[in-house]
């Protein structure tokens, strides 16, 4: 479900009573093998997903096929719409496909030699994708999705040892592994033939019934309705937006067994953006080499305000990195297996347990980085936040061994792309603007002078003789500016967002600018405004401080909450 331009739908997970946890996953179960048999019937039907959105997603479906097991006419209506959201997600992703085709070559694989096996050639993928992207007006997220597929051909062609011809040839069939059942096809809460779900806002409570198979397979109501605890930030967004149709899941827990949840959606009108007029602050932030984000806030004198603002993952990059290395010698304890062995499903769900808190791990940095971006706008009153465009997402050549790969682990598609994806959405709904900055030289320029400058491994005498790509110092020899390199690329940033900010505002016009620029005014080297003093930071194994969980170096001021409760985020990041 994507937001539009008034409006952004938020989703929040409710966990079903006891009593009605059988009779859901009964529902699931046959509802996904519905799902999946209009997969395998239409998915040779793919083109016809690629154009047509206006209408729901069941009515397309219908029109093509009848249900394969028919128990209910808005029951079919609901499965037609998951699969048909399905097909309407790999049509897009096919549309990818067919761009990056025509450059599919040999030059993306790295051949294999005696020392290493065949791979691929990240650099030459990265280039490939921003040269085709460079004439489309598309926002970042398709950056993302073109190096994806692209690299999925890759690895089709490691495989098999060749490229694709088709995108059914690359993509396996889409098939349900767990219930999904969406009600988008029924007709409502009130009057709905699958489901009825009544909201008491005063009570806080929400009242649910639904259509279920029995175990002998006879589809009947639930006799009683099932009562649903609403969260206080649930009900704050019921009374302020739209209820949605909700949608049923099922969940795994780490021992394999299910759990059946509704997602309550709730569509919400999102924050009146500041005139552009009356945008007079930009806070920037840089992808950083030694850190997660860093941050720098500036004025329309291009003025440095306050002190940049640095979010330190090491503690957590150890954790994964740990947890990776777990799922590397389950995998390779489970191959030597043989294929009936019965301690293969023990492996199967160790690694999926570990997989579940990787990924659970990545979400609470996302959401955790996205709200200390939007706490610092809110402090610096920053109208605009601008960040480095995600072309950078993947990182190459920063480090060797298994130090310079976790570096690389934190620069990849996935957290920079979640992260990228929260703060989009919470800056909808905060009312602040959000924009992406091409990152040519923001790291390797002067923010003073603007000339290019070199990088160094530290400030250290000994290392001021020879410059290294991606070293964390940056050192200017033109007017001998020496700073933290994602400090500098953070103030370049944040010049880039000032600069068209005020050429939006003399012209009317947007335009991208180049840190190299003459228009791109030189920022003072001493901060100016007033500080935020904050507290040094604290490493991560003193986070916890007369049994609260704050962020580093914030234990009185402020506390960033976290959608987990105190013990599960324990669990997560212990």
């Amino acid at each position: 479900m994507h937001a539009s331009r008034q409006s952004q739908p938020l989703s929040y997970d409710l966990r079903l009573p006891d009593e009605a946890q059988a009779h859901a996953l009964r529902l699931l179960d046959a509802s996904r093998e519905v799902v999946n048999a209009a997969l395998l019937a239409l998915w040779p039907q793919l083109d016809e997903f690629l154009t047509e959105r206006e209408q729901p997603a069941w009515k397309q479906v219908t029109t093509l096929m009848d249900s394969p097991d028919p128990y209910g006419n808005r029951q079919w209506r609901c499965e037609a719409e998951t699969a048909g959201r399905i097909l309407r997600a790999q049509a897009s992703r096919k549309q990818v496909f067919l761009a990056v085709c025509p450059i599919l070559s040999d030059g993306f694989i790295h051949p294999k030699d005696e020392r290493h096996p065949a791979g691929k050639n990240r650099q030459a993928i990265k280039e490939a994708v921003t040269a085709l992207q460079r004439d489309r007006e598309e926002d970042e997220s398709a950056f993302v999705s073109m190096h994806n597929v692209l690299e999925q051909a890759c690895n089709c062609f490691l495989r098999l040892g060749s490229f694709p011809r088709t995108y059914e040839e690359m993509q396996p069939m889409p098939l349900l592994k767990t219930g999904l059942l969406t009600y988008a096809g029924d007709d409502g809460p009130q009057l709905g033939q699958s489901y009825r779900l009544a909201l008491d806002l005063d009570a806080g409570t929400a009242a649910l019934r639904f259509r279920f198979p029995d175990e002998e397979g006879n589809w009947q109501w639930l006799r009683q309705p099932v009562v649903l605890t609403l969260p206080a930030c649930v009900l704050d967004r019921l009374k302020q937006g739209e209820e949605l149709a909700p949608t049923l899941r099922e969940h795994m827990l780490p021992d394999g067994s299910r759990l059946a949840v509704l997602d309550l959606v709730v569509q919400v009108s999102k924050a009146k953006l500041p005139a552009w007029e009356t945008t007079g602050r930009v806070l920037g932030f840089d992808w950083g080499v030694h850190t997660l984000i860093t941050a720098v806030a500036l004025d329309s004198q291009q003025g440095q305000i306050g002190r940049p603002f640095f979010l330190n993952t090491g503690g957590l990059e150890g954790k994964q990195a740990r947890t990776r290395r777990e799922i590397d010698r389950l995998k390779a304890a489970r191959d030597q297996l043989p294929p009936n062995d019965p301690k293969r499903l023990w492996h199967e769900r160790e690694i999926a347990r570990c997989w579940r808190k990787y990924e659970a791990r990545n979400r609470e940095l996302a959401h955790l980085a996205a709200n200390v971006l939007l706490l610092l706008a809110a402090v610096y009153d920053c109208q605009l936040i601008a960040g480095e465009s995600l072309t950078t997402l993947k990182s190459t050549g920063r480090g060797r061994g298994v130090r310079g790969r976790w570096h690389n682990w934190r620069n990849n598609a996935t957290i920079r792309g979640e992260i990228w994806h929260i703060l989009r959405y919470k800056c909808h709904l905060a009312g602040i603007r959000l924009r992406a900055e091409k990152p040519d030289k923001t790291s390797h320029s002067c923010p003073r002078c603007g000339k290019p400058a070199r990088t160094l491994r530290s400030p250290r005498s000994e290392h001021q003789r020879k410059a290294v790509k991606w070293g964390r110092w940056l050192s200017c020899s033109a007017c001998r500016y020496n700073a933290d390199r994602d400090v500098a690329a953070a103030i370049n940033i944040a010049r880039l967002g000032m600069t068209f900010v005020m050429h939006l505002q003399a012209t009317g016009k947007a335009q991208a600018f180049r840190v190299t620029d003459e228009s791109v005014k030189p920022a003072p080297y001493m901060a100016a405004g007033a500080v935020l003093l904050l507290p040094p930071h604290v490493p991560w194994d003193r986070l916890i401080h007369a049994g609260k969980i704050y962020l580093n170096g914030w234990r009185r001021c402020v506390a960033l909450r976290t959608s987990y409760p105190t013990p599960i985020l324990l669990r997560l990041c212990g």
